[in-house]
C-alpha cells in the first residue's frame, strides 16, 4: 500500500482577489508542507531530490542502443577531450563538429548546442564525466602527445585501391532515388565497401535519430522508380485516388453489415472489411513518405552539399 497526499488550494485569494503565481518559491514552500505532513506520519521523505531526469523516451532509446541527441553530444564530447591538450584546443574542436558552446565561468553550468539544434544541453546532464570539473580534469590529463598524434593524423594520406565500391552504383542512379540513396550512404546506413570509411559529418550526427526513415523513403523512390519531383507528385495522386477508393468500398461494406444478412455472408463482408483496411493501412504510410520525401528532400540536399563542400576543402588543404 502507497500512502501520498493532495494538496488543494483556490488559484483566487478570497482576501484580495489575486490569482496564485506558481514560481520556485511557491514549489519549495510546497514541498516543505509536505514533507513536514510526511515526517509527522513516520513516512520516507526524499532529502535530496535529483532534480530533472532525461525524458523518459529518450532513456528507452539509449537503453536501446539507438542513437539520440544525448548520446550523440557525448559521443562529439568525448572525440573533442581525447585530442585536445588544453581548453582552445577542446573548444576549436567541438567547432569543428559544428557545436556551439557556453563555458563562461560565471555561468553555473556549461551547455553545448549540437548542430542543427536550436535547444541547449546541459554537459552535467549527460553523466557524471560531463561536468565542467570533469570536463578540464578530462583535457587537462591529456598527454601533451595528443596534439602531435592529432596532426598525424589530419595530414595522413589514405590508400587507394581500385575496388568496386557501392558509392558507384549509387551515382549510377539519378533524381531523387540517387539523393536519397546517397544521404543513407553518408549516414553509414549502406555498407560503404572501402578501407579508410570517413569520419561522420557533423550535420549528420543528428540525422542519424531519422536514419530508419530515410531508408524506408530510399527503399520506396527505388521500387517505384521514382526520380523527379513530377513521378512523386503523380505517385501521390495516385495513392489519394487509391485512398479514397479504398475508404469508400471500405465504407459500403460497413454499412452493409449493419443490416440484417445471413451468416456466411456477413463473415464473408467483415473479412473484405479486414483486407481493405490492410491495404488502406498500407496506401497511408506509401502516402505518408511521398509528404514526407516532398518536405525533407530540400534539406537533404542542403545537407550533402555541405558535406560534399568541408569534404572537398579538407583534401584541397592536406599538403602534397
Amino acid at each position: 500500500m502507497y500512502f501520498h497526499n493532495h494538496i488543494v488550494f483556490n488559484s483566487v485569494s478570497f482576501v484580495d482577489g489575486k490569482r496564485f503565481h506558481f514560481c520556485t518559491e511557491e514549489t519549495m514552500r510546497i514541498r516543505a508542507v509536505s514533507d513536514r505532513i510526511c515526517r509527522e506520519r513516520n513516512l520516507s521523505v526524499i532529502e535530496h531530490p535529483e532534480g530533472k531526469r532525461v525524458p523518459y523516451s529518450l532513456y528507452k532509446m539509449e537503453k536501446a542502443g539507438m542513437p539520440t541527441r544525448y548520446n550523440v553530444a557525448r559521443q562529439a564530447l568525448d572525440e573533442a577531450i581525447s585530442v585536445s591538450a588544453n581548453m582552445e584546443e577542446f573548444k576549436s574542436e567541438l567547432k569543428k563538429r559544428g557545436y556551439l558552446y557556453q563555458f563562461n565561468p560565471r555561468r553555473k553550468y556549461w551547455t553545448v548546442t549540437p548542430p542543427g539544434w536550436t535547444k541547449a544541453i546541459r554537459t552535467d546532464r549527460l553523466g557524471d564525466q560531463y561536468t565542467r570539473e570533469m570536463i578540464q580534469q578530462r583535457v587537462f590529463s591529456n598527454d601533451i602527445g595528443v596534439r602531435m598524434q592529432r596532426m598525424r593524423n589530419e595530414c595522413r594520406s589514405s590508400n587507394h585501391y581500385d575496388l568496386k565500391r557501392r558509392i558507384d552504383k549509387i551515382m549510377g542512379r539519378s533524381g531523387l532515388e540517387k539523393l536519397y540513396l546517397r544521404y543513407c550512404y553518408e549516414l553509414g546506413y549502406l555498407p560503404k565497401y572501402r578501407q579508410n570509411p570517413v569520419r561522420l559529418h557533423a550535420v549528420l550526427k543528428e540525422e542519424l535519430l531519422k536514419c530508419d526513415l530515410y531508408s524506408e523513403e530510399a527503399k520506396f523512390l527505388a521500387r517505384y522508380n521514382i526520380s523527379t519531383e513530377e513521378d512523386l507528385e503523380k505517385k501521390m495522386k495516385s495513392l489519394m485516388e487509391d485512398n479514397s477508393s479504398i475508404s469508400a468500398q471500405r465504407s459500403e461494406l460497413r454499412q452493409k453489415i449493419r443490416r440484417k444478412m445471413p451468416v456466411e455472408e456477413e463473415a464473408q463482408c467483415r473479412e473484405k472489411v479486414r483486407e481493405l483496411t490492410a491495404e488502406l493501412k498500407d496506401t497511408r504510410k506509401e502516402l505518408k513518405l511521398c509528404r514526407d520525401i516532398r518536405e525533407r528532400s530540400g534539406q537533404v540536399e542542403r545537407n550533402l552539399e555541405t558535406v560534399i563542400e568541408d569534404r572537398t576543402r579538407g583534401k584541397e588543404r592536406k599538403p602534397l
